[in-house]
């Protein structure tokens, strides 16, 4: 049902700053799991024992602390959920002293129960649709079973025909279930969107058929809020129409998206990629071999390297790209020669300095993977 020693210490973390006395919690087998005595844990308690038997509350007397094993002075009483006693709780102290106070903190111990198993059932139904979305994006074919797992989350699957990828610009952030709740909190896109955590870094949207200048304004208002409450900066990429059936599709659009959105910093579009698209479709090892053939010799130096990124972000200007690196024009213009001279490409001639641009943006593309 849930985790006895977690769940148990907090709560004897949360009654030790309550009350004096000794508490116990022990489980269904009247042992006990959790004291703010380190001393009595795996210990049998009897009397929690008897307790569960009985179902009621039970003062341990001196009399019960001679007759029965692991018994201190003190008050036992079951902690009933959903007509089940899941533990007992043990304070230790003179019983008629006590009594009104363990009255009290047995609501506290059943409101952390009640409250870990709403959790453990929120987190089981969120599981359960993370792994249905998995399904549905990579599954090729859909059977019986997999309409039947729809119609139980309540998903019409038939009315879905697009994905939006969402991921944090700075790659670190791992997404909770609370950030989904938030997102649907104040999404506004469309009342039938549904959202996904796709692993902890990524968020995946599917959306019914929806104007597209429509789904950038939402979006972007959507990126505004996130922004204000939770301090993220988010890059998103956005699939085309495909249908349900073809998601897959859609998914893996989103998915070079929000890479492109990572670099320019808005939301893109899948069909608006051109250069990029050719990027993403080469093979790795093409990608390492282009690279070995063209900039490869410049990675020994940093420096160089960013320079010369500078220089293509700057449109090759020589004024802009000494002014933003701080540096004098002619030092510029040495660094540029050195880039000549360590690749064999001159950056007067179009192809050459095209060779050079293409490996830079697959340096930069695999430095990013």
């Amino acid at each position: 049902m849930f985790n006895f020693e977690e769940l148990g210490q907090e709560i004897i973390n949360e009654l030790s700053h309550l009350i004096k006395e000794e508490v116990i919690l022990t489980d269904a087998r009247g042992f006990i799991r959790v004291s703010t005595d380190a001393s009595r844990v795996n210990q049998f308690h009897e009397g929690a024992l008897l307790c569960i038997k009985e179902r009621k509350l039970f003062h341990m007397t001196e009399n019960e602390v001679q007759k029965l094993r692991g018994v201190r002075k003190g008050i036992v009483i079951p902690i009933i959920i959903n007509d089940k006693t899941i533990m007992v709780l043990g304070v230790t102290g003179e019983p008629e002293k006590i009594e009104p106070q363990t009255l009290l903190i047995r609501k506290v111990v059943e409101l952390f129960v009640q409250d870990s198993i709403r959790r453990q059932e929120k987190d089981e139904k969120v599981r359960e649709f993370e792994f249905f979305m998995i399904d549905w994006i990579t599954s090729k074919s859909k059977d019986k079973q997999f309409y039947k797992r729809a119609e139980l989350l309540d998903i019409q699957v038939e009315e879905y025909m697009q994905v939006v990828m969402i991921e944090s610009m700075d790659g670190k952030r791992r997404f909770k279930v609370e950030d989904i709740d938030f997102f649907m909190s104040i999404q506004t896109i469309h009342p039938l969107l549904k959202a996904s955590r796709w692993g902890q870094e990524k968020i995946i949207l599917v959306l019914p058929k929806i104007d597209q200048k429509k789904l950038k304004i939402e979006l972007e208002n959507l990126l505004l809020h996130v922004k204000r409450k939770m301090k993220i900066k988010l890059a998103v990429g956005i699939g085309e129409n495909t249908g349900y059936g073809e998601l897959s599709k859609s998914f893996n659009q989103a998915e070079r998206a929000v890479k492109v959105s990572q670099k320019n910093r808005r939301i893109t579009f899948e069909r608006e990629l051109l250069f990029d698209l050719i990027l993403h479709s080469l093979p790795r090892e093409t990608k390492e071999q282009f690279i070995k053939r063209t900039v490869a010799p410049l990675l020994e130096y940093v420096e160089l390297f960013q320079n010369l990124q500078v220089w293509f972000n700057e449109n090759q200007s020589m004024k802009n790209t000494s002014e933003k690196l701080h540096i004098h024009k002619n030092t510029l213009v040495y660094r540029l020669q050195k880039v000549e001279e360590l690749t064999g490409l001159s950056i007067m001639k179009s192809h050459d300095l095209f060779l050079i641009y293409l490996g830079i943006r697959l340096v930069e593309e695999l430095d990013n993977s």
